[in-house]
């Protein structure tokens, strides 16, 4: 039996004996786990939990003092890691750092170089994908820190926000929109030929969510990973309206373009994030930090 064997019971303990929420929590599939708790009880020759219909309903006499004896291994495996890890330099190692290439462009065009400049030892590597495909990697622990639009779609994932705005509707002057005062009703976009990121974004899966709560069938004209090409396209076509966050669109240079909210808010959060309950080396943890800190000292100059 080894550490992670232990650190897994535990698990299922915490949540309530529930195979499905710990699965979800463990990020391993349920017949996996099932399958992990019958060969650890074969091997050992034990039986570990108490059940019924089924099901697993308690531990076992025998389980409860592996539990209770667990719980101080794993404390002190952490504690031990720790203390490995927190002897080294924080100012010393690689991240790696997920970002999806259009919030590099207009959150993070400052942050990064700054971070840079102030730690020539720390060899911050960038990892530029979409929303799903960061949460992945960091998940398996492919990258040590993702940078995505909250809210994240797994729940291991810990968001800790450091930036907000709103998405946005662009359009040239001679849309309709143009005569529109104050925000534009959503139920008016659905009517619209849209151009807008493609669906390995998150802000694209928020806004088909928010198109099915209303029952809105939406005209989708382009999907594209250039946000750039989006406001061109808007800008040459008097039919079409682009959605992106209100930031991105601030870097066009066109002027025959212009943009207003949503009515109701459409939101856009960016967030720090990392894997709930995975102990995170000194390098990292003052890396995440560092942005944190950047991002309140800096909150109202981000797109000056």
């Amino acid at each position: 039996m080894d550490i992670h064997q232990i650190q897994y019971l535990i698990t299922i303990v915490d949540n309530d004996f529930n195979l499905t929420k710990s699965s979800r929590v463990l990020n391993v599939s349920q017949p996996a786990l099932s399958k992990l708790i019958s060969e650890l009880e074969n091997v050992e020759q034990i039986q570990i939990f108490t059940r019924g219909k089924g099901r697993i309903t308690g531990l076992t006499s025998t389980g409860e003092d592996l539990i209770s004896h667990g719980r101080t291994i794993s404390r002190d495996y952490d504690d031990l890691i720790k203390s490995i890890h927190d002897r080294a330099d924080d100012k010393t190692g690689t991240v790696k750092l997920g970002i999806a290439p259009v919030i590099i462009s207009t959150v993070f065009n400052r942050a990064i170089p700054k971070f840079i400049q102030e730690n020539p030892k720390i060899d911050l590597q960038i990892v530029e994908k979409g929303a799903y495909e960061l949460q992945k990697k960091l998940i398996l622990q492919e990258i040590d820190l993702a940078v995505l639009v909250s809210p994240a779609t797994y729940p291991s994932v810990q968001e800790k926000k450091i930036y907000d705005d709103s998405v946005a509707v662009w359009f040239n002057k001679n849309h309709r929109f143009h005569n529109f005062k104050g925000p534009i009703p959503f139920k008016e976009v659905a009517k619209e030929k849209i151009v807008t990121l493609d669906d390995s974004f998150m802000v694209t899966y928020q806004i088909n969510q928010r198109f099915n709560r209303n029952d809105l069938h939406p005209n989708y004209f382009f999907k594209t990973s250039s946000w750039d090409l989006i406001l061109n396209i808007c800008s040459e076509m008097d039919d079409a309206v682009g959605i992106i966050a209100s930031p991105i669109g601030g870097n066009y240079s066109g002027t025959n373009i212009e943009h207003r909210d949503i009515d109701p808010n459409f939101p856009w959060t960016i967030s720090m994030c990392s894997i709930k309950d995975v102990y995170q080396n000194a390098v990292v943890k003052y890396t995440e930090d560092w942005f944190i800190n950047y991002f309140k000292e800096h909150k109202d100059h981000i797109n000056d």
